[in-house]
């Protein structure tokens, strides 16, 4: 309406500025020509007068101007051209995705090698393209895949396709990220081993690759655990107590101070802080962490049977299992939330609210109410995709194992037959960054009290008396709690392949190093791959560096030899006509270690 009461306003000033008065303002009706649209403001056209004024020659018609076109950014116009990709597949009914992955897609193919590798390469990208992370198509077991938000990662179906040309019962993945190739491997039959510099991606793939020894008996005690830790009076105490210490850290009393009981100082203690925790979820995350701290015996001593039976009782890796869920349950609640901060009112009512809970003492507000509840639904969703992944995974299969380490000094106590894997590309992401971020954001009470990790990355899984609290591999994010200064261990900012710091730190040196980055962990790969085995690289281009060729020269550089490569582009023009302004690339390459 403002538009178009802005249209006839310029209409009008025009007819005014030739002598014409309202009374007069008549629109003679003509040919279309010169004479029609130079009446018109520039930004209206002589379509948008209506026909009906025109007919009647009426008076007093109102123009509507063209409406301004939105600019769009070129990365919104190339994530449409995949969006649309991936609906056109939804609306295919009656065929599976391996079905349309077998017929050419509407992005630009290319290919070189051996035929049979060269189609399974084709079909697993088609797949990753036209779904897309951490989503799986139709027809797929979902499984643990997605449980916890990651960056990027391969594509469930994709992965499972491209395990049709690598060979062998065992499987490495290098660049596990949230652990999608280990958990597929392990359906297919596969030894799983997965590596990530990242805490957060060693955190995320052991609990998605976890399976409980005990079966649906573990999954019921998670389930009980949460509904106890998290029942009417364990959050009305855990409410209570965050209260007192707000108090005490305003204040600063001695008095204050002193009626933190045995269990709040102890983990406080162990990084019991809620960190940045949103205040909703606090009563939550304090009533987690206490309980299953205390039962670890922190509770000034007591025996941990007689305080929660349930813990004491439940298979090792049951507690870590339970700050996973609530990581995941804090990752979903924030997500989608403004980041700007409040204006000066809406702080003042927030204060007022504050004001308000802290004279009921131990009242639980509605929001504080629906944490608990959502944190409950997640354990019991991961519960029932554990469930899944233990029926899908037949039993003699191994279990995964996960090192949180740098590739460059892995050392597997085997070798084995296939590598399938996704580095990071050029210059594209930080993850360790957002690993900080992401653990920053849980709060500091998911320390583990009782964790015998050592500083140094174990070759071989912990066994469960030394693991009793975590998942095995997951042992580097529980290690340190969150720096109150932001001074993060090493483990937590050094390491990373590829990293868009590097490329802002010094551009033009960034080709070289990544080229020394790649023959790197290939070094490693080659010498992990038995005779005969082969290894499956997903890359994309980035900082304007060619990552097939990159791979392949690094891969011969290593003694591995290039069997076959498949790219998929999405350029400029499409094969259908349509053009869009944006270039990505993305490449599956082939290699094999020689007999």
């Amino acid at each position: 309406m403002a538009a178009a009461r802005g249209g006839c306003a310029m209409l009008g000033a025009r007819l005014r500025a030739g002598g014409l008065s309202r009374a007069s303002w008549r629109w003679r009706v003509s040919p279309p020509g010169p004479s029609t649209t130079s009446v018109l403001p520039k930004r209206a056209s002589a379509a948008a007068v209506s026909s009906r004024a025109l007919e009647s020659d009426a008076v007093g018609v109102c123009v509507t101007p063209r409406p301004r076109e939105r600019r769009r950014s070129r990365v919104l116009r190339a994530s449409r051209a995949v969006s649309e990709s991936r609906a056109e597949s939804r609306e295919t009914q009656g065929e599976s995705y391996l079905e349309t992955a077998s017929r050419p897609s509407r992005f630009q193919e290319s290919s070189w090698g051996d035929p049979e590798a060269v189609e399974v390469l084709l079909q697993t990208m088609r797949i990753q393209w036209s779904h897309g992370y951490p989503d799986t198509p139709r027809g797929y077991d979902r499984l643990t895949h997605g449980f916890h938000e990651y960056p990027a990662g391969m594509q469930a179906a994709a992965a499972d396709r491209c395990l049709d040309c690598l060979p062998g019962t065992s499987l490495l993945d290098p660049f596990c990220g949230s652990g999608t190739s280990v958990v597929v491997g392990m359906t297919r039959g596969y030894r799983g081993f997965g590596v990530d510099v990242s805490p957060l991606a060693a955190f995320v793939a052991a609990h998605r690759a976890w399976r409980p020894a005990r079966g649906e008996e573990t999954l019921d005690a998670m389930r009980e655990i949460a509904r106890a830790a998290t029942g009417a009076a364990e959050m009305e105490e855990a409410a209570a107590r965050l209260l007192r210490e707000e108090r005490a850290e305003r204040s600063g009393g001695e008095e204050e101070e002193n009626a933190r009981d045995g269990a709040t100082a102890a983990a406080l203690k162990n990084g019991g802080g809620a960190g940045a925790v949103p205040r909703d979820w606090r009563p939550t995350h304090s009533a987690l962490s206490e309980y299953l701290s205390r039962s670890n015996g922190d509770d000034d001593g007591k025996d941990a049977a007689k305080e929660h039976p349930l813990v004491a009782a439940a298979e090792p890796g049951v507690p870590g299992a339970l700050r996973f869920c609530l990581s995941v349950a804090l990752q979903r609640s924030q997500k989608g939330r403004g980041k700007r901060r409040p204006y000066k009112r809406q702080r003042k009512k927030n204060a007022e609210k504050l004001e308000t809970a802290e004279t009921a003492e131990t009242a639980l507000t509605p929001g504080q109410l629906e944490a608990a509840a959502r944190f409950r639904d997640v354990v019991d969703e991961y519960c029932g995709r554990v469930s899944g992944l233990v029926r899908a995974v037949d039993a003699d299969v191994p279990r995964a194992t996960i090192y949180n380490e740098d590739v460059r000094d892995l050392r597997l106590p085997t070798r084995v037959d296939a590598v399938l894997t996704s580095p990071p590309y050029p210059g594209v992401y930080d993850y360790l960054s957002f690993a900080r971020k992401v653990r920053a954001g849980s709060g500091n009470a998911t320390v583990v009290a009782r964790s015998t990790c050592s500083d140094q990355p174990a070759i071989e899984p912990p066994t469960a008396k030394d693991a009793k609290d975590v998942v095995a591999g997951s042992e580097g994010y529980f290690r340190a709690a969150v720096p109150a200064d932001r001074a993060w261990p090493a483990e937590w900012t050094q390491g990373e392949i590829g990293a868009r710091k590097t490329l802002r730190s010094d551009p033009h040196a960034f080709k070289a190093v990544w080229q020394a980055e790649q023959e790197g962990w290939l070094t490693v790969v080659a010498s992990s791959l038995k005779p005969g085995g082969r290894a499956a690289v997903m890359v994309g281009d980035g900082a304007n560096i060619d990552t097939r060729a990159s791979v392949l020269a690094a891969g011969e550089a290593c003694g591995l030899v290039g069997v076959a490569s498949v790219t998929m582009a999405l350029t400029h023009e499409m094969e259908d006509g349509r053009v869009w302004n944006a270039a990505r690339k993305e490449h599956l390459v082939l290699l094999e270690k020689p007999l």
